[in-house]
């Protein structure tokens, strides 16, 4: 019987089409799979791509939008009110577009105060004394009222601290030293230090200030001599910067002004280039950009991080061979002492944990000293010289109150501090140029925690500047003669001077008062005793009186004083 099938054989196609027809299902089904593979691959890269976008649409709009807006609400409601800002920029445009030319006459003597950061002169009169203001996203207080002064000032918390932004800004020239850190970090610094400037210590400094003071001195009589014997015409603010310079240098640091010369100056060049507004106020921060003045900047860091260091290994390596730094002790060996335990203390007393950069900290300490204690001081004496050569009857006080206190016994005779105190005249003299000309022209806290000051509560991240010319001439105050040289307002005191002592701040406030305050009083002290005794001073008609902001209050033009001798047997 025929069979009606057909063989593979017969019909080698038919087991290809069977084949086909088999596995073309499977391959269907395959196809499909991976399909669905390659979809769920795309869509999960794009939920992740959506899920991390949104994150970041979030954070920002928590950093950029609604933490500003909070806080500005939180003041808003206490009744503080300001310009209005422009997202993202804040009063950014206000501030650079408010401009003020600054006077060089010392006819209008005191009207450089509303030309160091005009915007504030000019909201002050739209707002008042305290008002809010924004610099991009950074919420700021201006503060002027005594009251929130002295609460500010009574506060101990480390809930109030340096702006964080500044620290950032201001690491190239200060590091995260006392002046600029915050928390364990200041306060461990602030323990190691402070006791090395109580007044028991830094009258052993005393010798080396009159050394210092000295080499001045015979410098301006060999230009007197030079010139015939007369009157000369000085510009005295760097002698003064070399004076402070050096005896920073000895006393702290065991080394010659030769040795710290070009970090001084390096570090005044730093100073300058970090002192510009936009940085100060941190309208933009591009200090991480390879610009040529950034590069710049960067040089210098390195530069003075290793003098700094050279000195430092000096050190070590003379330690290692006698003990003579060992029983001296001064400045420069107690920070080595104390970085060595920093990790390991257990009084509570700022330990700043494992891992901490102890040679970085060792650095900032000592940028950090030649910065404040030289830089400030030096301003301090220089505008006090300013202000008896514009004043001869209180520069001629001064002078009378100097030899009878001292027999005409200058120099050597320092040692005695009753007599130091005994100058009345001086001190007086140095408060108002401190509260007129005082070196440091702002002075900043942010709020690291919700706190309540007098009857205000401040929200976290809000930064309250303070803006010393202004606040020192403040009439409610200081009286209706706040803007005149007058020294005997302090016949009593800081107390007596004015209706809210806490808001006579030179040198800080609170518990971040300089710690070198005494340190710089007594070296003020000491160097115009030995000016005074042995020169006299007058304001030169070259001189162009023009107080600039350098981070620090500085004539931009110099400081030229005629200068001739004094002689002592006339008085």
């Amino acid at each position: 019987m025929e069979s009606n099938s057909v063989s593979s054989e017969q019909c080698p196609c038919l087991e290809r089409n069977q084949s086909v027809k088999l596995t073309r299902p499977k391959e269907r089904v395959g196809m499909e799979a991976e399909g669905q593979r390659r979809i769920s691959g795309r869509d999960i890269c794009w939920s992740v791509v959506f899920i991390v976008a949104w994150n970041i649409i979030i954070l920002l709009y928590q950093k950029l939008w609604f933490r500003p807006q909070r806080i500005r609400s939180v003041l808003l409601q206490q009744g503080i009110n300001g310009p209005k800002p422009f997202f993202p920029f804040g009063n950014t445009s206000d501030m650079q577009q408010i401009n003020q030319t600054p006077h060089i006459s010392l006819e209008a003597l005191d009207e450089w105060t509303s030309c160091i950061f005009p915007h504030f002169h000019s909201w002050k009169q739209s707002y008042g004394p305290l008002f809010l203001y924004a610099t991009g996203t950074k919420q700021n207080l201006y503060v002027e009222i005594p009251e929130l002064i002295k609460s500010i000032g009574m506060h101990k918390s480390l809930d109030l601290g340096r702006p964080s932004y500044l620290t950032k800004t201001l690491k190239p020239l200060l590091g995260n030293g006392i002046i600029r850190s915050n928390g364990l970090n200041w306060a461990f610094q602030r323990n190691l230090l402070a006791p090395e400037f109580f007044q028991s210590k830094i009258k052993n400094w005393m010798d080396i200030m009159e050394e210092s003071t000295t080499t001045i001195i015979k410098k301006w009589e060999n230009h007197i001599a030079e010139s015939g014997g007369g009157t000369v015409e000085l510009e005295i603010d760097g002698d003064i910067k070399a004076l402070t310079a050096d005896v920073i240098s000895k006393a702290c640091f065991g080394s010659t002004y030769a040795q710290g010369n070009l970090i001084f100056a390096k570090l005044a060049a730093m100073q300058k280039a970090l002192s510009k507004p936009s940085i100060l106020f941190g309208f933009v921060n591009l200090r991480f950009l390879p610009t040529k003045e950034n590069k710049e900047l960067w040089k210098l860091k390195q530069e003075v991080e290793t003098m700094i260091l050279k000195m430092i290994k000096d050190r070590e390596a003379v330690n290692q061979k006698s003990s003579t730094y060992g029983n001296q002790k001064d400045l420069l060996q107690i920070i080595l002492d104390g970085a060595a335990s920093a990790t390991t203390d257990t009084s509570g007393k700022g330990v700043l944990g494992p891992g901490y950069n102890i040679n970085q900290l060792i650095l900032d300490m000592c940028k950090n000293i030649y910065f404040a204690a030289s830089e400030s001081t030096a301003l301090a004496i220089t505008w006090t010289l300013f202000l008896l050569a514009l004043y001869p009857e209180w520069q001629q006080r001064v002078r009378s109150e100097i030899m009878e206190t001292y027999c005409n016994g200058l120099p050597h005779s320092f040692h005695d501090m009753d007599k130091l105190r005994k100058l009345k005249a001086l001190t007086m003299v140095i408060q108002e140029s401190l509260r007129l000309y005082g070196p440091a022209v702002t002075n900043s806290r942010e709020v690291f925690t919700e706190t309540k000051l007098g009857k205000h509560v401040l929200p976290r991240g809000i930064i309250m500047w303070f803006f010393m010319p202004s606040l020192h001439r403040d009439p409610d105050n200081w009286g209706p003669h706040a803007k005149e040289f007058r020294p005997e307002r302090f016949a009593d005191g800081v107390s007596g001077a004015c209706k809210y002592p806490q808001a006579y701040i030179p040198f800080g406030l609170g518990s971040r008062i300089c710690i070198g305050q005494n340190f710089a009083l007594l070296q003020i002290k000491e160097a115009l005793c030995l000016l005074l005794s042995n020169f006299s001073f007058s304001v030169s008609p070259n001189y162009c009186h023009c107080p600039v902001n350098i981070m620090l209050l500085t004539p931009k033009y110099g400081m030229r004083l005629l200068v001739s001798k004094v002689h002592r047997t006339g008085l």
